[in-house]
Parts: structure tokens; sequence; C-alpha cells
């Protein structure tokens, strides 16, 4: 059931993605993963930082909690993320898909959380 519930949420979150690039008149990437090309080393060096405690995490948690911290990790990533682009690019109006992508995560860890219990 927690299979559906997570994909019924990814349907909604990429037609209201959808509809949030129409209205803010922006363009997908045509790479879903960026570059790290034209960033700040600062946080590149925080994601790298974040990524490598995720991955000893994964090792040191009970298994069944292994989502749930994959979520939380992607929710802190794409803040992050949103927190780069509003504070280096605010011309580039893609924060609000990065904090609409975070806010899609967090629900999603909600969502696991409440299933599991």
């Amino acid at each position: 059931m927690t299979l559906v519930y997570l994909l019924i949420l990814a349907v909604v979150y990429v037609f209201l993605d959808f509809c949030l690039r129409k209205k803010l008149h922006t363009k997908m990437t045509k790479s879903y993963w960026r570059s790290f090309k034209g960033r700040r080393p600062l946080f590149i060096t925080i994601e790298m930082v974040m990524l490598a405690s995720f991955l000893v995490l994964i090792f040191v948690i009970p298994p069944a909690y292994t989502s749930v911290f994959m979520f939380l990790f992607l929710f802190l990533l794409y803040v992050l993320r949103g927190f780069e682009e509003w504070k280096f690019e605010r011309k580039q109006k893609e924060r609000y898909h990065s904090w609409f992508g975070a806010t899609f995560f967090l629900f999603g860890t909600f969502i696991l959380l409440m299933t599991d219990m």
C-alpha cells in the first residue's frame, strides 16, 4: 500500500511541477542530474559530505528505515540546492522547482513513516 501512495504522490508531483513550469515560463533542463560546472565549491562539498554520511548510515541503521533516510537525504539535498539557486541565481526561477521537489520528498518521508508504523 505504501508503494501505491508514493506512486500517487509522484504522479501528482510531476503534474504540478509541469503546471508550475508553464506558469513560471521555465524550461526543463536537458539532464535531470546537474553538472558541477558553474556551481559553488562550498555547496558541492556540503553535498558530498551529505552523500558520504548517507552511505555510512545505510550500513549502520536497520534496513527497514533505509528508505526513510533516503527520502530525508533527498529532501535535504533539494533544500540545499534551492538555497544555492536562491542565493546566487535569482533570475532563473529554478529554486521554486527545487523547493517543490523538497516538499515532495518530505511528504514521501511522512508517508513512509506513517505506513510503516
